[in-house]
């Protein structure tokens, strides 16, 4: 997955459910500074339909790309020409990439805390122009809803997942031990009783189903409180096959739109509460099945050695549980099963092909293109169990099963549209995007995983082919960036204007960021606290791994992203 993924150093308790969401929701994180944009243009005529209408600085950039770009230099660089004549990639393909340069290069920041290397080779896509398109946001639909139900779960009868306890919950509650009072499980059943909640298909606006859901303490704190202008549905299987399925959707002006299939034979179904993003915990089969709890190799394990956790007593009486601070002496680890049930035998070939023709029956496979496909290790976090190892001491127990992740991105013209982090707005409201992806998951019970989030919605093709800065111009805005870029992000905030003194009194190491690929991709640049419409327009990307001088990994994947057209470096987070 291209994005940045920091690591986490602070040990945590166990994480509750929303917990849980909120982390991994939150590995899509790619923090990078960009620059500002001008306000919209009161004096020009504005539409409804797309930001080149109303936006001074969109109609700038499609300038730019129509004439080329004009930087503030000795000299005016010429256009850049990656092009190959009559190479056009079909509808949801992707082109093939070739290699037209290596770049290579290192400087370091004047407090020798951050060192950039670079021995990457420059790819682009073999296609015969770069459009930029208008594109707005979209949303789940019933239709979309029902052909998922259709094609993946045919005529199985649904059950009200909102109304499941946690998996944590149930657990606990079977074992006879107390439940956390935060937890706040009135109006939930345990899953034996989920039948007696049947649900078809479709959606219905948070507002509405708050009356039928009046006893369930979760649903006014979570939903009615994270997204209560959205529309939601989350059913379940009664898992007397042997598979437990769910399938989710949630709409949401301030979290987005995003759909959720997951089935296993390993594990029961989720908790009444959905977030957007997939909740399965992968990593490549080429890790090693101890990568999910290896915290020199893995930025981002899910959980962390735990605390002990004591009852306490509050002033006004209630009963918690907290952590003292202290490492379990008891805790030894990780105890990891391999699942005999979730298993992957299938090809490369066979596994995207099926993935190829879900998109097909979807209505999907025009608009999106395999971006990656990998053989990998999932697993659940939210069935992560306290066990006992052979010496009778406490462990975390990881059921770990294997299956193809395959990513389809949008394609503009063979070129696959990248999303390197979550975008915000916090005027008025704070609001996430999560940018727009489509996961599915196949192995030896096939098709067993899918999301799609945040789908766009196409306006027009605004320019039919831009002229892109010469390569040499990027080399130098990039090498002029790349520190100051990193000091403002919150992975890295204002190391340089520490001295080395003062990083090692906070246990602050070195970094040095290794960039083995640069890399032409397109994103969705938008206005400032702009949500709904965007150009989807070509930028480089600058992607490797960060290391400590510990030789720990601290992050990977892309830590500069430069617009092609104007030079200006993109704000993966915030969107322009």
């Amino acid at each position: 997955m291209r994005r940045m993924t920091e690591k986490k150093t602070e040990k945590k308790n166990r994480p509750h459910k929303g917990a849980a969401c909120l982390l991994l929701a939150c590995l899509m994180m790619a923090a990078l500074p960009g620059c500002g944009k001008e306000a919209a243009d009161p004096q020009e005529p504005t539409t409804a339909r797309a930001p080149i209408d109303k936006s001074k600085t969109a109609r700038n950039l499609v300038k730019k790309a129509e004439e080329g770009a004009v930087m503030e230099s000795s000299e005016s660089p010429k256009p850049g020409d990656y092009t190959t004549d009559d190479v056009k990639a079909e509808d949801g393909e992707a082109a093939s990439m070739k290699t037209i340069d290596q770049m290579e290069m290192k400087f370091s920041s004047e407090n020798g805390l951050m060192n950039i290397e670079v021995n990457a080779p420059v790819l682009i896509p073999e296609c015969d122009a770069y459009p930029i398109l208008s594109v707005r946001r979209g949303s789940i639909d019933d239709t979309l809803l029902k052909k998922v139900k259709e094609a993946l779960l045919q005529d199985t009868q649904l059950y009200d997942g909102i109304r499941l306890y946690d998996p944590i919950v149930e657990q606990t509650l079977a074992q006879g031990e107390k439940p956390d009072p935060a937890w706040k499980i009135g109006g939930q059943v345990p899953y034996s009783e989920i039948t007696d909640y049947p649900v078809t298909p479709g959606l219905r606006s948070v507002k509405d189903l708050s009356k039928g859901y009046a006893e369930v303490e979760h649903f006014k704190d979570y939903y009615q409180s994270l997204m209560p202008d959205g529309e939601l549905f989350y059913g379940v299987t009664d898992g007397k096959d042997g598979t437990y399925a769910n399938l989710a959707v949630t709409n949401s002006v301030r979290y987005g739109s995003s759909l959720k299939f997951f089935k296993s034979r390993d594990y029961n179904v989720k908790s009444g509460l959905v977030l957007p993003g997939f909740n399965v915990y992968g990593w490549p089969v080429e890790q090693g099945i101890g990568y999910l709890y290896d915290e020199k190799k893995n930025p981002v394990p899910p959980v962390g050695v735990p605390w002990e956790v004591k009852e306490t007593t509050y002033p006004d009486g209630e009963i918690g549980y907290e952590g003292d601070g202290t490492v379990d002496p008891d805790f030894t680890g990780f105890k990891t099963t391999e699942s005999t049930k979730e298993t992957n035998q299938l090809t490369k070939e066979e596994a995207v092909r099926q993935a190829e023709e879900l998109l097909q029956r979807l209505g999907l496979s025009e608009d999106y293109a395999v971006a990656a496909a990998t053989d990998e290790y999932i697993t659940d976090p939210e069935h992560i169990n306290n066990a006992k190892d052979a010496e009778g001491k406490y462990c975390y127990d990881f059921t770990v099963g294997r299956a193809w992740h395959i990513i389809f991105q949008r394609s503009v013209n063979g070129n696959i549209v990248e999303n390197y982090g979550e975008k915000y707005s916090k005027r008025e409201e704070k609001k996430v995007w999560f940018g727009e992806v489509v996961e599915v998951y196949v192995n030896d019970n096939g098709i067993v995983g899918l999301a799609i989030s945040d789908p766009l919605r196409v306006d027009e093709e605004v320019v039919k082919d831009s002229k892109l800065l010469d390569l040499e111009e990027i080399r130098k805005i990039y090498q002029n960036s790349q520190l100051e870029a990193l000091n403002q992000s919150p992975s890295f905030d204002s190391i340089l204007s520490m001295t080395r003194e003062e990083a090692k009194e906070i246990e602050e190491p070195e970094y040095t960021f290794k960039i083995d690929k640069v890399i032409l991709r397109y994103v969705m640049v938008s206005e400032k606290n702009e949500y709904e419409r965007g150009l989807l327009v070509p930028v480089w990307s600058f992607e490797g791994t960060c290391v400590t001088d510990q030789g720990n990994v601290h992050a990977e994947g892309s830590f500069l992203q430069i617009n092609a057209i104007d030079g200006t470096v993109f704000n993966a987070e915030l969107g322009f």
